[in-house]
């Protein structure tokens, strides 16, 4: 009788607010310790989102929980232990509620994206930080799909770029190159695949886009991560003439004309040298 009252209670709720009858800020009183902790507060949320859903969009449920200051990953209406993302997930699915398992799924990723982020800036800051430890830290948030290889690669770089006082100059120091130098070896430890060396020759172009100051600083920034063997030569021609980004291109494209062609006529003279030396074996 108290999980019918609750679910009565929580439909009529939806259609009182779906009416502007009610202000969304009466919800807020579901956070209340004694109505989560004996689940009262998900029984009625569960209930109210559903008629809502029947009458409108997961958008508008979204807009009014934020009215109400609820949390959008509703972790504040569920008890201690069963207020984590999967658990939450799981109880969603179980009630056939497939665009509140798609929320709180887009919750997750947002939190994960968050943690990452923090724990990257944490890292780039600390005078002495630990390049294993890093290294480890984001190859486990790739194989873990907490976050994606491009992602990761465009936060680290960008973490890298901000980290210090050059960052707000007109003309980028020498200091920031001393500085994405040290990286190295990080970079060296996760990127591992010609796929992801595209992947970062592509968001490094396209934090130069969008941080002006850094614009001139491409052709450089890739020169170093090829000399530290981070970015491959058939990377770089490969993205010169298929797989680089729109953004900017004709900038792009332009700074790195002299270095792709000297990597192009590299490869050549590598080549005449291999068959001059199959046709002296041959002799």
């Amino acid at each position: 009788a108290v999980v019918s009252t609750q679910s009565t209670g929580g439909s009529a709720t939806a259609y009182l607010l779906i009416e502007g009858i009610i202000p969304p800020t009466l919800l807020s009183a579901l956070t209340q310790d004694h109505l989560v902790k004996d689940d009262v507060s998900a029984s009625f949320a569960t209930s109210l989102f559903r008629t809502w859903l029947e009458e409108r969009d997961m958008a508008s449920l979204t807009s009014t929980l934020k009215k109400a200051s609820l949390d959008p990953s509703l972790q504040d209406i569920y008890p201690a232990h069963k207020r984590s993302l999967d658990q939450i997930e799981s109880y969603f699915k179980e009630k056939g509620m497939n665009e509140l398992v798609n929320h709180v799924k887009a919750q997750r990723a947002n939190a994960n994206r968050k943690n990452f982020i923090s724990r990257i800036k944490r890292f780039t800051n600390e005078d002495d930080y630990n390049t294993t430890e890093m290294g480890e830290y984001i190859r486990d948030a790739i194989s873990q799909e907490r976050v994606t290889s491009p992602y990761a690669l465009q936060v680290l770089f960008s973490a890298i770029a901000n980290s210090g006082d050059w960052a707000s100059q007109e003309n980028i120091s020498d200091d920031f190159y001393k500085e994405l130098k040290q990286y190295v070896p990080l970079f060296q430890t996760i990127i591992d695949t010609p796929k992801m060396q595209l992947e970062l020759l592509n968001k490094i172009q396209e934090f130069c886009y969008d941080n002006i100051n850094f614009l001139k600083t491409f052709q450089k920034i890739i020169f170093l991560l090829y000399n530290g063997n981070i970015i491959e030569e058939d990377s770089i021609i490969g993205w010169y003439y298929t797989h680089h980004s729109q953004k900017g291109q004709r900038e792009f494209l332009a700074q790195m004309d002299k270095m792709v062609h000297w990597l192009e006529n590299a490869e050549e003279e590598e080549s005449d040298d291999d068959d001059d030396d199959e046709d002296e074996d041959d002799e």
